[in-house]
């Protein structure tokens, strides 16, 4: 038992560099920019979150329980904007790493009450997103490329000694490998079983609310849509078995030829890589929003920051010149 905890505790007080965090952080402040922008573009900013008496479509001033926001502000449309502002404002300064704890959670309070205000406006990924700006709060990541690391050390990416915790980032990894794991076991509908032909990926790409547009090519490259179903199932329900490989990798230190073979072939990174494409073709086939980008921004918690600066090494010597 003691052996046990001297583990828990080991895995729990890890530090690393907090490049990865960072990276994190600014792709999900941009996601977020780019959802409350297309938002204010579209002229929904009343629509979705000012009360039905000013022109919204909330039924906020009619329920048992109002929302703390409007307990505040004035039922009016300006108060719709004002929480629209208070959220693109915490996004900005947690895109450029400018007071970076306190941005997060004024983004995760405002995000939430803009969900009590429209529920049915309020997506799963908003959610997944909520959660990451709660641990974004509680890190370092703003640490490294942000104002307050170039405040500190003099340069935007920050000291190359500095460490943080990192429980943050093995959280972030948890929340992602445990939603592919039980999106993937709840894909029981015969459309995504042999038993089905493997056709959901063409019933959902032939649905005009969900399909990005008309899609010529589908009919000759059902096979393809066979396949991609066939990828996505098996690629969810291997999250599980990569929360593995991220417990080998984390007690490399023990030995084993398990742990050594991870250690030299990194299958995480396969994984990760079919991740990426899936999502780009999600992106590509779909009208689903910021859902694809918004997943993606959260990928660099997969790596570790040592590997992450490998890899931008790795594309720096790709460049002409």
């Amino acid at each position: 038992m003691r052996a046990l905890w001297h583990h828990w505790v080991e895995l729990w007080s890890h530090r690393e560099h907090p490049r990865v965090l960072a990276v994190v952080r600014i792709g999900v402040a941009l996601v977020l920019l780019w959802d409350l922008a297309t938002v204010a573009i579209l002229g929904l900013v009343p629509v979705l979150w000012a009360p039905m008496e000013a022109g919204g479509i909330p039924t906020v001033l009619q329920r048992d329980t109002v929302p703390w926001a409007f307990r505040v502000l004035p039922p009016e449309p300006s108060s719709a904007w004002a929480l629209w502002s208070l959220m693109t404002a915490s996004a900005l300064a947690l895109a450029v790493g400018w007071r970076t704890r306190l941005a997060a959670l004024l983004g995760l309070l405002v995000s939430a009450q803009l969900a009590l205000i429209t529920p049915l406006a309020d997506r799963g990924i908003d959610m997944l997103l909520r959660n990451t700006l709660l641990l974004l709060a509680c890190s370092g990541a703003g640490e490294a490329w942000s104002w307050t690391a170039r405040q500190r050390s003099g340069r935007w990416s920050g000291d190359p000694e500095h460490r943080v915790p990192a429980w943050p980032r093995h959280l972030l990894v948890l929340q992602l490998l445990v939603m592919y794991g039980t999106a993937g076991l709840q894909k029981t509908g015969l459309p995504w079983t042999p038993f089905g032909g493997y056709s959901a990926l063409y019933i959902v790409l032939k649905d005009p609310s969900i399909a990005a547009g008309p899609l010529p090519w589908l009919e000759p490259l059902y096979p393809l849509t066979q396949l991609g179903t066939a990828t996505t199932v098996l690629f969810e329900v291997s999250a599980l078995g990569v929360l593995g490989v991220y417990w080998l990798r984390l007690t490399h230190a023990r030995g084993g030829r398990l742990r050594g073979w991870v250690s030299r072939r990194r299958p995480h990174l396969w994984w990760l890589a079919v991740g990426v494409g899936l999502h780009l073709g999600i992106a590509g086939t779909m009208a689903l929003g910021i859902f694809p980008f918004a997943i993606l921004a959260l990928y660099p918690a997969l790596l570790h920051p040592n590997e992450l600066r490998a890899l931008a090494q790795r594309f720096r010597a790709l460049r002409p010149g």
